[in-house]
């Protein structure tokens, strides 16, 4: 054991002379859609160097359409087309111009922005040549460009004008003129087709093609939206150009119920047919072919959230019963989860492990996708016990749904009470009806994780411990009014303590943690300190708390901030790839910089993954405890708090996902050479 004592000593030291700390670490992923191929976690280059193509080679006038709810991809898709575009190659055959819609209607009503968005068109195309260096067309008065760009900020006049009862200017050529000048579609179609025709007919000029982006129209108002699109396909057969709208269907249909009245299986056709009339060419986001595993593993190193290469399956398949392929649902979900894993990660008293971070990543997704399901959730964590009494609570009839279930026929989604609470809970309201079989089998899978990593120790009661530890968290980020989802929040952050260690040793039963054959050794530990520390624990200089994720900890007359020792029951990480075994798991003082603590080498000690501030270390049995004892980092602990010392902890091993990777090799060489314990 010394031989390996002094071994794990040697590479500890090692370790550190080769870590390399990694400076850009993100707390947060931003929501700006990409704009370059390299940015292309979800793999749709093939669909814009396909669209591109097609572009190219396509006669014009044309319309595309990508159509796709919002936050699915648009405007990246675009972005790489007009990469594309931007090639060197490409450049200077095909003169580009991107247009965000929104940005025009700000503070506007749909009459004002039209003419605005217009005008935007060409001046951003005018920007992109000079750019490419193939804008030809002279900066006069006489020009096409300028008398369009006159002529549509003219119109602009007239329409605040109607509103305000100003003068305008004559929107054919700036001059004053009391009668409001109504401005033809005509007339700005030929303006803007004259400017296109001496663009390409300019035989020093090589552009053949202009692509006009029109992006975030579903962004704007749907009444405005529809509005902007009946002006804007007046233009849309001007020769030479190739217009690509991304636009939400949705949002069409919402713009016309005006027009149309709410949309039904009588009236669709009229909504198709206004669609068909602007679009040409539709293409529809393909969300279900994304690489969602690629683009997770990226941002979650990105947020340098700790999980395993092997468990991003789990995190993927959880994405796809929640929020699913929408890459801006998904960044928010992501955004949610790496908060609160920052607040799990500080809380120096919980334990972190893939386990619990992946049931804490599939009930952030229950709460952002189903927030409904997520209440319930927290009036009773334990839905695998839902039953007639808890349906009753919610207001379902059991028995009724029953009887529902067998005319449209069970399955094995179905054929437990709480299941049929749930899809009888899901019936009520449209949205969950639709989404009940993924929440059904979200729940189902979380069941079976949780037995797979308790093994044979897996108890019903085994899930609804751990998930009401992570709804106290999930129910931080909570947007909800509802009295008991607030109730949960008030939760975190206010630990419940118990009054000695048999409270905690009660609660941890059901814990994956939990050792018969420890629970007497801590219990022993827990006599033997009290005993030492006697006078200090009567004078109130030395607190000890009990608590279920704790253990029990011993504080320096507060308990905030004075921590110097704790001891709770633990087993061996799941990601260490070496035989499962149960222990004691001791944090106590930090008195040196160094990666191990050479006093107590066969404990096994380590910079703690969890408190940066104190060592870990393993606690087998009594003798393990005399060890630590006779090293007084107990001691030290205490004159430290005493003479208010700090903690000392290595510069740069900052972060659990820092430390793992060298805490995961020490362990897995300790415990594959076949340390006893």
């Amino acid at each position: 054991m010394d031989q390996v004592g002094q071994h794990l000593l040697r590479y500890g030291s090692a370790l550190l002379n080769d870590i390399t700390i990694t400076k850009n670490k993100m707390s947060s992923i931003t929501d700006s859609p990409i704009s370059k191929l390299e940015e292309d976690f979800l793999s749709i280059e093939k669909y814009s160097k396909s669209l591109s193509k097609f572009i190219q080679l396509s006669d014009t006038p044309i319309t595309i359409g990508l159509q796709g709810e919002w936050g699915t991809g648009k405007t990246s898709l675009m972005s790489l087309i007009l990469e594309e575009f931007d090639s060197e190659e490409n450049q200077k055959k095909i003169a580009t111009s991107w247009v965000n819609t929104w940005e025009y209607s700000m503070f506007k009503n749909a009459r004002e922005t039209t003419p605005s968005v217009l005008k935007g068109m060409l001046e951003k195309l005018k920007d992109s040549c000079k750019e490419r260096d193939v804008w030809t067309i002279q900066d006069d008065v006489k020009s096409a460009y300028h008398k369009a760009g006159k002529f549509l900020s003219g119109i602009a006049n007239q329409v605040i004008a109607s509103q305000t009862g100003v003068n305008v200017r004559d929107a054919a050529d700036g001059t004053k003129n009391e009668s409001v000048i109504i401005a033809e579609i005509a007339e700005i179609k030929e303006l803007i087709s004259g400017l296109i025709k001496d663009l390409i007919n300019d035989k020093k000029n090589p552009v053949e093609k202009v692509v006009f982006f029109v992006d975030d129209l579903d962004r704007i108002p749907p009444t405005d939206a529809v509005e902007v699109l009946e002006s804007l396909k007046n233009i849309f057969d001007i020769p030479n150009c190739i217009f690509i709208l991304a636009i939400d269907y949705e949002v069409v249909v919402k713009g016309l119920e005006g027009k149309f009245g709410p949309k039904t299986k009588e009236n669709e056709r009229e909504f198709r047919s206004f669609f068909d009339k602007i679009i040409q060419v539709p293409f529809t986001m393909p969300v279900g072919a994304y690489d969602i595993t690629s683009f997770l593993k990226e941002k979650l190193k990105k947020l340098s959230v700790d999980i395993e290469d092997e468990k991003v399956g789990l995190v993927t398949k959880i994405v796809g019963y929640t929020v699913g392929n929408n890459p801006r649902s998904l960044k928010r979900y992501l955004n949610t989860f790496s908060l609160i894993n920052q607040i799990i990660e500080d809380d120096d008293e919980n334990d972190k492990d893939n386990e619990n971070i992946i049931l804490l990543f599939a009930v952030l997704g229950i709460q952002i996708s189903y927030p409904k399901i997520f209440r319930i959730l927290t009036q009773n964590p334990n839905f695998l016990f839902w039953d007639k009494e808890f349906g009753n609570k919610i207001g379902i009839d059991l028995d009724k749904t029953k009887e529902d279930l067998q005319k449209v026929g069970e399955s094995e989604l179905t054929d437990e009470p709480w299941e049929q609470v749930i899809w009888g809970f899901c019936q009520k309201d449209p949205f969950l009806k639709v989404k009940c079989i993924s929440i059904l089998e979200l729940l189902n899978f979380l069941r079976e994780i949780t037995r797979e990593e308790a093994g044979k120790k897996w108890e019903e009661n085994s899930l609804h411990n751990q998930l009401s530890s992570v709804l106290e968290f999930a129910a931080i980020t909570n947007v909800d009014d509802d009295l008991a989802t607030k109730q949960a929040v008030s939760k975190v952050g206010s630990r419940t303590y118990y009054e000695g260690i048999d409270g905690y040793i009660l609660e941890n039963k059901e814990s994956s943690n939990y050792s018969k054959e420890h629970e007497a050794v801590l219990i022993a530990i827990d006599k033997k300190l009290r005993e030492i520390y006697a006078d200090e624990i009567s004078s109130e200089n030395i607190l000890i708390d009990y608590s279920k994720t704790g253990g029990l900890v011993l504080n320096w007359k507060k308990k905030s901030g004075g921590k110097f020792f704790q001891i709770r029951m633990g087993k061996t990480e799941s990601f260490v790839d070496a035989p499962k075994k149960h222990f004691l798991r001791c944090y106590v003082y930090k008195s040196s910089k160094d990666y191990q603590h050479p006093e107590i080498l066969s404990l096994f000690p380590a910079q703690s993954m969890h408190s940066k501030w104190m060592f870990s270390c393993i606690i087998r049995d009594l003798n393990d405890f005399e060890i630590l004892l006779d090293s007084k980092l107990v001691d030290k602990g205490i004159k430290a708090n005493e003479q208010k010392i700090k903690y000392l902890h290595p510069s740069n091993l900052e972060k659990t996902s820092e430390l793992k990777p060298y805490f995961k090799e020490d362990i897995e060489k300790v415990l594959n050479q076949g340390i006893k314990f």
